[in-house]
């Protein structure tokens, strides 16, 4: 299996074409590490755009203004600007390496994004001026990741007007997605249409049987992003979208913590560990990804929009 990626912490489905990989440096880690020689390391930063990482070239990479460090502290900076070493490597080695063709592209946009009107066009419009025709070049299957809804009271600063109900906010979430697939579908071919992984639903299963579990599938420094419980449960829900299967239950139950071995980054280095899930917890939520993505369970508080539906903005 050949993977590989382009990350952008706080990205959305346009802010990632306009900016591209932002994981520099928090992927500078010795799990990352690809080369060390002569003085100069390489880290496992990944494709510096979207395109570079479907296609194998962005031509925006040759400009020789491309290179220019960004004037920010920000912890989402391209590895490309800010490391000429790395821009070099990722031209040759995408150059030779990348693979002609992907069998799938995972996609996610910015949770809030499919459940508004203004946002979920914008994504639309970059989905079928951008990715579409990347699509059908690469005859690629895309993914799209249905992200798990989070609460109120966890993000103060963020704008969660319409959005106040975890229920509806993961709801609203597919009605958006829907709208991806529907565009999409259109136009990509009948073995290569669109699917949904249903992490999100996944999630919406454990807030109705245990908020207080439900809580521990968050980070625990922001209660937004995922633990390595609530990755565990996203993963499990992607694994089955692409091979149709589950792993075996053994296969992830036995060694959990190998899960994680070989992940870049884990949390920043000033934010306490988040804890592995216990035997336990991960059987738990392999039953959980079974009953959402073999038996079909749909959890009581879930509302199937068909309309196109979009939370209240306020103006």
């Amino acid at each position: 299996v050949f993977q590989n990626s382009c990350l952008h912490g706080g990205a959305s489905i346009p802010s990632l074409i306009a900016e591209g990989n932002g994981m520099w440096p928090q992927f500078g880690t010795p799990e990352a590490v690809l080369i060390e020689e002569n003085g100069v390391t390489i880290y496992d930063y990944g494709a510096c755009t979207v395109q570079q990482l479907l296609l194998g070239v962005d031509e925006r990479l040759d400009d020789p203004g491309y290179a220019v460090p960004e004037n920010t502290t920000s912890f989402n900076r391209n590895p490309c600007r800010e490391d000429l070493d790395y821009l070099t490597y990722t031209q040759e080695r995408y150059t030779s390496e990348a693979p002609k063709s992907w069998d799938f592209v995972l996609i996610n946009d910015n949770t809030r994004n499919p459940a508004r009107f203004s946002t979920r066009a914008h994504s639309l419009l970059i989905l079928e001026q951008f990715h579409l025709p990347w699509m059908l070049e690469m005859d690629a299957t895309p993914v799209f990741l249905w992200t798990h809804a989070y609460s109120v009271p966890s993000t103060p600063s963020r704008n969660m007007t319409g959005l106040t109900d975890v229920a509806n906010f993961t709801s609203l979430t597919l009605a958006g997605i829907k709208e991806y697939v529907r565009m999409l579908r259109a136009h990509l071919p009948e073995t290569k249409q669109p699917r949904i992984a249903p992490s999100g639903l996944a999630w919406l299963l454990v807030y109705e049987e245990d908020p207080v579990l439900w809580k521990s599938l968050f980070h625990q420094a922001d209660f937004i992003h995922a633990s390595p419980s609530g990755t565990l449960l996203q993963g499990l829900t992607v694994y089955h979208t692409l091979f149709g299967e589950l792993p075996t239950k053994d296969s992830v139950l036995n060694g959990i913590e190998s899960l994680w071995q070989r992940a870049r980054m884990m949390q920043h280095a000033w934010e306490p560990p988040n804890p592995y899930p216990t035997p336990e917890m991960a059987a738990y939520l392999y039953d959980v990804a079974h009953r959402i993505c073999i038996d079909g369970e749909k959890p009581a508080t879930f509302i199937d929009y068909q309309h196109g539906e979009v939370a209240y903005e306020s103006l």
